[in-house]
């Protein structure tokens, strides 16, 4: 008598473009809602629009995205059943409990907007209340991918510190490409003085969004040589990753997501920026796509290359 195994085996990654696009979209909404409390907290309610942007923003990118994990589940009514099983060393029971949790604060904050005061009280302590639990979130996101073992590509400390400086790039380009858009239907941007005054007092958000990617391109390296000259597992993951995978993690992730953001930067600067400001205007609206476009690439090529079989090492 013969005896048979027989293993059965999911015949694509497990973990597709849906779980990608939850891990930027949640990322960005994160991101949207902690830079609407950053510039409500630095300018006293001085920026409402941009603020009212962010607000609702932030809410509406972690909606799309849990719908786009939902698709995924196939069974998304077991997502309550994370608040019965006590579970705190999963990072999927922190985000199916934390992200609804914040989800219902940021809806609940983006309708605090409606009152036009610029110190509002109330909105400006709930925006306070939000921050430890969007950090959670964001974080989340990070060890999401990190926390599995048997993944070398992501089982690394940068993969976490890369997930946390990409809800901070891509949530500030959201809030300030979708704000542009508002500007521009609203005909704001023909008002010369309206522009010159935004413009002018932007400029400690683009050098905070300036610092961040940079910060993000210095971790992407350090991870790549983590990987690069670590141990047999990890260099296996990361020639498996880039043979199927490279092209769309460097040209579009790395090159337009990060690059090119950072080289207009300095190209708006060395140009002149005070005596263009229609280009300038235009900069942060392309530079704002650019990092939204390689951001969601980015998170795509990492969750699809984490994945790839590596061959099988009888030694290790």
């Amino acid at each position: 008598m013969s005896s048979e195994i027989i293993y059965f085996t999911q015949p694509a990654p497990f973990w597709d473009w849906r779980v990608a696009t939850d891990l930027f979209l949640g990322g960005a909404g994160v991101g949207a809602l902690l830079f609407g409390v950053l510039l409500d907290e630095w300018f006293k309610g001085k920026y409402h629009r941009i603020c009212v942007t962010a607000a609702w923003l932030s809410p509406v990118l972690v909606t799309a995205g849990l719908m786009f994990l939902m698709m995924k589940m196939g069974r998304p009514l077991h997502l309550f059943f994370t608040y019965t099983n006590f579970n705190p060393h999963s990072p999927l029971w922190w985000g199916g409990v934390f992200q609804p949790l914040f989800l219902i604060a940021a809806i609940a904050y983006a309708f605090m907007w409606r009152h036009d005061t610029p110190n509002y009280l109330p909105r400006r302590w709930l925006g306070r209340a939000i921050t430890p639990l969007a950090f959670i979130v964001g974080t989340y996101h990070g060890l999401l991918l990190a926390h599995n073992v048997s993944r070398p590509l992501w089982n690394t400390g940068p993969t976490v510190v890369a997930a946390i400086l990409g809800f901070v790039t891509t949530g500030i380009a959201a809030v300030m490409l979708v704000h542009l858009i508002r500007a521009k239907w609203a005909g704001r941007l023909a008002n010369q003085d309206l522009v010159t005054n935004f413009l002018n007092d932007m400029n400690i958000v683009r050098n905070m969004l300036t610092v961040a990617l940079i910060f993000q391109l210095a971790t992407f390296y350090l991870w790549w040589l983590s990987l690069k000259y670590g141990s047999l597992s990890d260099q296996q993951a990361l020639a498996a990753a880039n043979e199927s995978y490279g092209p769309m993690f460097w040209y579009l992730g790395i090159g337009v997501g990060l690059i090119i953001p950072i080289a207009l930067g300095v190209l708006a600067l060395i140009r002149g920026e005070a005596m263009h400001r229609r280009f300038q205007t235009t900069m942060i609206a392309v530079t704002s796509a650019l990092i939204l476009f390689g951001g969601f690439f980015f998170r795509l090529a990492l969750v699809l290359g984490g994945q790839v079989e590596l061959p099988i090492n009888p030694f290790s």
